[in-house]
């Protein structure tokens, strides 16, 4: 995570408590959901604290399963906004991954319930 600003790192780890937001594990590796070199900025809505790194872990699995990624909302296109696509996120207190959307500011708010969580 050493390209993102101290701020959003902080601002990651404490969203996602320190633990992968696709398994649960302890994590410290930063995802892009939309890859910097398709316009995606280094903010919460466009970002995911995964274990592994680019070829293990689930940052391995998502960097390698496109199709999957995607449609789970771990990855969105190049045209679209990572705030509007909502994502399947592991739930350290439901112990399970729901549909959620994440936001700037490091809201979670699940799809159902529309709360924040």
């Amino acid at each position: 995570m050493s390209r993102l600003p101290q701020k959003v790192r902080d601002a990651l780890r404490e969203r996602a408590e320190g633990c992968c937001e696709l398994c649960g594990v302890p994590a410290n590796n930063a995802h892009h959901r939309k890859n910097r070199s398709q316009g995606g900025r280094n903010e919460l809505s466009n970002l995911l604290l995964l274990c592994g790194s680019g070829t293990t872990g689930c940052h391995g699995f998502v960097t390698t399963e496109p199709r999957i990624s995607k449609r789970l909302g771990w990855t969105v296109r190049r045209i679209s906004e990572p705030a509007d696509i909502a994502v399947w996120r592991f739930d350290l207190r439901e112990e399970r991954r729901v549909l959620v959307y994440l936001d700037d500011a490091g809201f979670v708010v699940g799809v159902e319930e529309g709360e924040t969580a």
